[in-house]
């Protein structure tokens, strides 16, 4: 059988009719609505207290409003304190990170910088260590296209005594001596050359492109390089002559004087530069600084302006 009361905030509410008959009916339980957290008042009820008086109610529901409202005040502090952290957290990894990479940037830079100063050092002791006349442009050079006309130019030097093996190969070994010459070494070390008998000869090179001959290389290791002291066998004077095909004796271009005691290379400006366009070259060695058995000639450079 159900139980019904009147309840002193219902009835102002308004939830009893005139005539006196109730709206709302509810067996005497304890109303879910005030199951909240506060321990007092569910021990209350355990413990048997089944009527409530209506001023009671009012407070405990103020109070349960109250604490609700402090719950979800503490709850949004909290969450907005986590916002906040984590808000600061996003922004102090970004800031890390940014570090990160400009100090990799700085370190990057500080390499490249160091190895462009490297680089030219590296250039400097090339430069410094090879001859100035490398960096000129070369028409008598075998890697761009030039060679030695061996038919035309004197034999190698054969000492005395060399057996008959030599002297069937020797049109191949004067070949190669030859090809020393043009090749462009810029170390000459002493023994690599091309030598003829005596002190008088020539070597007829065709050159890689017609050219308007202003200067010739002459090539010959330094007393100090030399085992004896002394390179009584490099060339003294020597002429040179332009030449327009193979079979014409060649036009005068001037003749200079290779110093003994001077550098390795040596260059010579022709005192008649303007004789014309020359598809080969002769070197003509007058003489040489008094070894009367055979010269030696370790480089030989032609310089001047390509036909157009």
């Amino acid at each position: 059988m159900a139980m019904f009361r009147r309840s002193v905030r219902l009835q102002e509410a308004g939830y009893y009719m005139e005539e006196g008959r109730k709206t709302i009916s509810y067996k005497e339980v304890l109303p879910r609505i005030f199951r909240r957290r506060n321990g007092h008042r569910h021990g209350r009820h355990r413990h048997g207290q089944h009527h409530m008086d209506a001023p009671d109610n009012q407070e405990s529901n103020d109070r349960d409003e109250s604490t609700d409202r402090d719950e979800s005040t503490d709850r949004d502090k909290s969450n907005q304190t986590k916002r906040t952290w984590t808000t600061g957290t996003v922004i102090i990894m970004h800031f890390l990170w940014l570090l990160f990479l400009a100090a990799v940037f700085v370190m990057q830079h500080m390499q490249i910088t160091e190895l462009k100063q490297e680089v030219q050092l590296l250039k400097q002791r090339m430069d410094t260590s090879s001859p100035v006349i490398d960096r000129v442009s070369n028409f008598a050079l075998e890697s761009q296209g030039a060679r030695v006309l061996c038919h035309l130019s004197s034999d190698m030097y054969w000492p005395k005594g060399s057996g008959i093996w030599d002297e069937i190969f020797s049109w191949w070994w004067s070949l190669k001596a030859q090809r020393i010459v043009i090749q462009g070494h810029s170390s000459l070390r002493p023994g690599e050359c091309w030598s003829f008998s005596g002190e008088k000869g020539h070597l007829v090179v065709s050159l890689s492109h017609p050219v308007s001959i202003t200067q010739v290389t002459l090539g010959h290791i330094t007393r100090s390089q030399s085992p004896c002291g002394q390179i009584a066998s490099a060339p003294r004077e020597f002429s040179i002559y332009g030449m327009r095909t193979q079979d014409e004796i060649g036009t005068y271009l001037g003749t200079m004087v290779y110093d003994q005691d001077g550098p390795a290379f040596q260059t010579f400006n022709l005192p008649n530069p303007d004789r014309g366009i020359f598809r080969y070259v002769k070197l003509q060695i007058e003489n040489n600084w008094g070894n009367m058995d055979y010269t030696c000639v370790y480089n030989f450079r032609v310089h001047g302006e390509v036909s157009e």
